[in-house]
């Protein structure tokens, strides 16, 4: 084979530049710290280094969602220990007023911190976390809680009246039928015997109508009780106009209070309460949970998700028949105080006991849930340095072998720029061929 001067040249300037590109490559390593900068330079572990990018992504993702789930639950726990703070002071003042030797004057003072104590719970069940509401499961946008109106129109059910015509059982453009007062009761109130005011006799249920008081007389005013059932939450049965006003909008304006009303002629009421008919209070306590059921909840991996948040619906209220709500009770004790009734104080401190479990039981969940984030915190963290370190060595440059290569790499470069000088030398007769 014939090596021609163009040959030749050629091959020099190949070497020259393999020599000079692997001293600029070792040069671009050393400059960035890396060992890979483009592709070309490891397919595959270019491959490798992008999946482990990813799932440190994806790691670092989980942990800044864990350590605000941690901040959150933190938050809730300061608020769940006020709460369990406030019921068991509230515990010590109903004890020390359930005894005999309190009287009404105590009592009265100690009605006043039941009162303030509702609020206060009130407020900390609507606590926040700068927009979000602690308390409201998924919801977090809306309060956990709402107060009740006071009014309820009464529901009228009609299915065992037998007679025929009952067009004047209540004329609903000059009364209205309603309730007044917070209980979780389900009140009926029975016509037993049909009839106009103080002539109808009635019997009340507090428990949907599976047991009766005795019969009573019925009143525009009629207080909803049964001695025999449930503790009394003075909820009341009126019939009035809009405004709420006994009475009604007939020419004569009857006043039921008034005393005009025994020279009043009730028949020209013209109202009618026939036997059969039913009055019905829907449960409607003072507060409720205005929430969702289903709570916040936190990725600590993948596929795996734990709840994160307590609603005030557990919290204040429980779950299910035996739990306890807490501002239905703290009123009833309060109405209890004001009544100067020391036995009704007495008999509501197993409630007032058991609306404390359940703060205690809410607040051990979030403890244990708090522990589960740490733990799942300090494993990210591990796994996330495992997966740094692996990223390390296929990225990272080694500096010690790096120079070494840097210094080979020079010392080649020269040698080609010097061997290719000494190999290409062009004459004019080389040019001329």
């Amino acid at each position: 084979m014939r090596v021609t001067e163009v040959t030749k040249r050629d091959h020099v300037v190949d070497n020259i530049q393999r020599s000079s590109g692997k001293l600029q490559d070792i040069q671009v390593q050393m400059a960035t710290g890396r060992r890979l900068n483009k592709t070309s330079d490891d397919p595959i572990g270019a491959a490798r280094s992008q999946d482990i990018v990813t799932t440190i992504t994806s790691q670092k993702q989980l942990l800044r969602n864990v350590e605000d789930n941690i901040g959150w639950l933190q938050r809730s726990e300061l608020e769940i220990g006020g709460v369990n703070e406030m019921l068991g002071q509230i515990r010590t003042l109903a004890l020390s007023q359930s005894g005999s030797d309190s009287n009404e004057e105590t009592r009265q003072m100690v009605a006043r911190e039941f009162s303030a104590a509702s609020r206060t719970l009130f407020d900390i069940g609507n606590a926040r976390e700068g927009k979000l509401y602690l308390f409201s499961g998924i919801k977090s946008l809306s309060p956990a809680l709402k107060k009740n109106g006071i009014f309820q129109p009464a529901k009228v059910e009609k299915k065992e009246i037998t007679q025929k015509d009952i067009r004047e059982l209540l004329d609903v453009k000059q009364f209205r039928a309603q309730f007044e007062g917070f209980s979780t009761n389900n009140y009926r109130i029975k016509v037993t015997k049909g009839g106009v005011w103080g002539q109808a006799r009635v019997k009340i249920s507090d428990d949907d109508g599976r047991t009766w008081s005795k019969e009573q007389t019925l009143r525009p005013v009629t207080h909803v009780f049964n001695p025999d059932g449930k503790p009394n939450d003075q909820v009341v049965l009126k019939f009035s106009d809009q405004e709420g006003r006994l009475g009604n909008v007939l020419p004569r304006q009857f006043d039921f209070n008034s005393e005009k009303s025994a020279e009043f002629d009730i028949d020209s009421l013209g109202i009618l309460f026939p036997e059969g008919i039913e009055l019905v209070y829907q449960p409607n306590p003072e507060v409720t949970y205005n929430g969702s059921v289903h709570k916040k909840e936190a990725l600590i991996s993948n596929g795996l998700a734990i709840p994160v948040n307590v609603t005030a619906q557990d919290l204040l209220f429980g779950e299910g028949e035996n739990g306890v709500d807490t501002f239905s009770l703290l009123a009833a004790m309060e109405r209890a105080l004001l009544a100067n009734d020391g036995t009704a104080i007495a008999n509501r401190l197993d409630e007032l006991e058991l609306a404390q479990n359940q703060v205690l039981k809410q607040q051990a969940d979030v403890g244990n849930t708090i522990r589960e984030l740490y733990a799942t915190q300090a494993k990210l963290e591990n796994q996330q340095f495992e997966k740094e370190s692996q990223l390390s060595d296929i990225q990272d440059l080694d500096i010690a072998e790096a120079t070494v290569d840097l210094k080979v790499a020079e010392a080649n470069n020269k040698l080609s720029l010097s061997t290719g000088a000494r190999l290409i030398q062009p004459t004019l007769s080389d040019f001329l061929r």
